[in-house]
């Protein structure tokens, strides 16, 4: 699939572990501009909109020269707020649709493009995956995991160690491998595809692990898995928020 690509930026004013995440300063820029300024350097894309519920979001967005849409209040993910914006007019030009978290100042350029090129490739959703480096995190259940198919299709998303290594723990080289994976957040998608998501019912797994792409999965929706190094996490606490301050001052 050819055609231009669409980046939306969904950033909600509501949140429980940090208070008004996306106007949180981060070295002097509210956290949702740090995103968008990051997005906006990227050549993959022909629009970067910030898809919000909140004025004051809103307001910033325009302030800085964002391209704003302001959103229902009442979307259960920013995947139902990306596709609120993909279905206006104005965007249904734009095949490939992009949903790049709004807490994600550090968002890899070179991640995005692998997840364009899947859905490029014929793949309805492309994300990413990069190689997990230990035992603490293929245990840890903050960490999503992720396996492949021979064809590089997502088999199953979860919190638990996957695929579980019956006769022994994985070792340096198992790491090394491709084998065990940590998902990064980043979703490509077909426009027909991302509407297709979110038309879907709320299915058992989804509610069972809490990942919203069990969703999809379990709808028979093919989500193509591209392997990647590097990534750096997203904003969720006041300590991510002061280790990103870290990282861009330093920068």
């Amino acid at each position: 699939m050819n055609g231009a690509a669409l980046a939306v930026i969904p950033a909600r004013l509501g949140s429980t572990r940090l208070p008004r995440k996306p106007l949180h300063l981060i070295a002097g820029r509210p956290l949702v501009e740090w995103v968008w300024r990051r997005v906006i350097a990227c050549p993959q894309f022909d629009l970067v909109v910030i898809a919000t519920d909140s004025e004051e979001i809103a307001e910033h967005g325009r302030s800085i020269g964002a391209q704003v849409e302001l959103t229902s209040r009442d979307h259960p993910s920013g995947t139902d707020r990306v596709a609120e914006v993909a279905r206006r007019l104005r965007y249904r030009g734009y095949p490939i649709v992009v949903n790049v978290q709004g807490d994600e100042p550090f968002v890899d350029p070179a991640h995005l493009a692998e997840a364009i090129g899947l859905v490029r490739e014929g793949w309805e959703v492309g994300t990413v995956a990069s190689p997990i480096e230990s035992r603490e995190e293929l245990r840890s259940a903050s960490v999503v995991k992720v396996v492949r198919g021979r064809d590089g299709g997502a088999l199953y998303f979860s919190r638990s160690p996957i695929p579980h290594a019956r006769d022994a723990e994985p070792a340096a080289a198992d790491f090394a491998s491709e084998l065990f994976l940590r998902h990064i957040g980043i979703y490509a998608y077909e426009a027909r595809s991302l509407q297709r998501w979110v038309e879907l019912p709320e299915g058992e797994l989804e509610r069972v692990e809490r990942l919203e792409q069990l969703r999809p999965l379990a709808g028979g929706m093919r989500i193509g898995v591209a392997v990647a190094r590097g990534g750096v996490g997203g904003v969720d606490t006041l300590e991510d928020a002061e280790k990103a301050e870290e990282r861009l001052r330093a920068s």
